[in-house]
């Protein structure tokens, strides 16, 4: 393989660009950082023509524009796999929209391929292996490691020789034009907003089984982790696990010692004022109950 080009700047962008417009296919795919913030951003673009890799950093790019402008042009055929979520993204952060998308995990599936993940296809098609070491890394972080971006490298490098075998099994198959149907809608989708609802505490594992007091403890708790992980742009789990509210809203534990001794409570919440804060919490809500069960 040839070494990878890093896009880092407005003049490497607009050649990049250039080179892209005179292309007949490009294969495309992003990496964000969802699994590490709650304001999910895209963190990473990696572009192959025929016969180059290209990794750009849109965190440090003040105009990506350019680069949206390739991706709306019909002439210029998008290759992608599984698309929506970057789709999504590009939407989202740069209001993106691609015209001319070939999604290779749509082929496969209406080919009838059982295995739909790219790890798999690109083990099966061309002896290529993913470290998966990197599934779930902070893209976000910066510098980036040399093994990170030839791990990127790798979601796009075969993309355009897999969409011609593709392109010819639904072209022998006869379903090249339910593709393209299908195709043309992942590009229409939309961005849906996703906001919070404290009653979405009821969906975590074991927390129907909890009492009228746990579910109002277990309530605050999660309305409080939703807080600190806005404030924190951290992924609410990041802050605190599903499992650790539950064991909170069951234990409603009211000294420091008890409180520190709960399984999965991060080192940050084990002392000091986050601990206090949760601590007091947990008694108010608790508290409630007792006075109105006073009342009755």
């Amino acid at each position: 393989m040839k070494p990878i080009t890093f896009i880092a700047n407005p003049l490497q962008l607009h050649g990049l660009v250039n080179e892209l417009s005179h292309s007949e296919h490009i294969a495309i795919d992003t990496e964000s950082n969802s699994f590490y913030a709650y304001f999910e951003r895209v963190c990473l673009i990696q572009v192959s023509t025929v016969s180059n890799d290209y990794i750009i950093d849109p965190l440090l790019m003040e105009d990506m524009k350019p680069f949206g402008d390739i991706l709306a042009d019909p002439a210029v055929e998008k290759i992608l796999h599984a698309a929506s979520n970057d789709i999504l993204g590009l939407k989202r952060d740069f209001d993106f929209h691609i015209n001319n998308l070939f999604d290779t995990a749509i082929a496969c599936k209406l080919l009838g391929f059982r295995q739909l993940g790219l790890a798999r296809i690109l083990q099966d098609h061309f002896g290529v292996q993913l470290n998966k070491k990197w599934q779930r890394c902070d893209w976000g972080r910066r510098p980036l490691h040399d093994e990170q971006i030839d791990y990127a490298r790798l979601d796009t490098h075969y993309l355009i020789p897999l969409r011609h075998k593709l392109a010819a099994g639904l072209h022998a198959q006869g379903s090249w034009e339910e593709a393209r149907e299908a195709f043309a809608r992942q590009c229409e989708q939309e961005a849906q907003e996703k906001p919070f609802h404290p009653d979405g505490f009821i969906n975590i594992k074991g927390a129907r089984a909890l009492d009228s007091t746990g579910k109002r403890i277990l309530k605050a708790l999660y309305v409080y982790r939703e807080n600190e992980a806005q404030r924190r742009d951290l992924a609410p789990f990041r802050i605190l696990s599903n499992e650790t509210l539950l064991r909170l809203a069951r234990t409603r534990p009211h000294s420091l010692r008890d409180f520190s001794q709960t399984k999965g409570l991060p080192r940050n919440y084990r002392k000091g004022q986050k601990a206090q804060n949760l601590i007091r919490l947990i008694q108010k809500n608790e508290e409630y109950f007792q006075e109105v069960e006073a009342k009755m």
